[in-house]
């Protein structure tokens, strides 16, 4: 293969294996809150959003739990606020000392603004035990 050929050839791998994910997913320890940037400036897409937790408790206390109360607050690129309380299923693998769950939270979200916004997720009454928040972004193309 000549050198130009194979530059060519090269640079077309290059550029195509740079391309975006089609999925992010982030997970914060801790206490809370829970601040996540979500990266929304392809106007060509649309967005789906999952939300994560562990809770490390006994597993009579796992039992008890049916849904997680959650404020999320989403801060646009030119810092307009919005609010809302959502409620996270609390079903899911179980362990005798551990509960792992993953539940829908958006699906085809097309943001008021493209860029960077900003999600904080906070949980006021957290169950002892909570490990942390996560937070998956899924880029469908439209």
């Amino acid at each position: 293969m000549s050198h130009p050929v194979y530059a060519l050839v090269l640079l077309i791998v290059i550029i195509t294996g740079c391309k975006e994910p089609m999925s992010v997913e982030r997970f914060v320890k801790g206490e809370g809150p829970y601040t996540f940037l979500v990266d929304m400036s392809d106007s060509t897409a649309s967005y789906d959003f999952d939300l994560y937790t562990r809770v490390d408790a006994p597993l009579d206390t796992l039992r008890k739990m049916t849904a997680l109360p959650l404020q999320v607050t989403w801060t646009s690129p030119s810092f307009h606020v919005f609010r809302e309380d959502v409620y996270l299923p609390m079903e899911g693998r179980t362990s005798l000392f551990s509960r792992q769950v993953r539940a829908p939270y958006r699906a085809g979200v097309r943001p008021s603004e493209w860029g960077q916004w900003q999600v904080v997720v906070r949980v006021p009454d957290a169950p002892e035990g909570l490990c942390g928040m996560g937070l998956v972004v899924e880029r469908k193309k439209n």
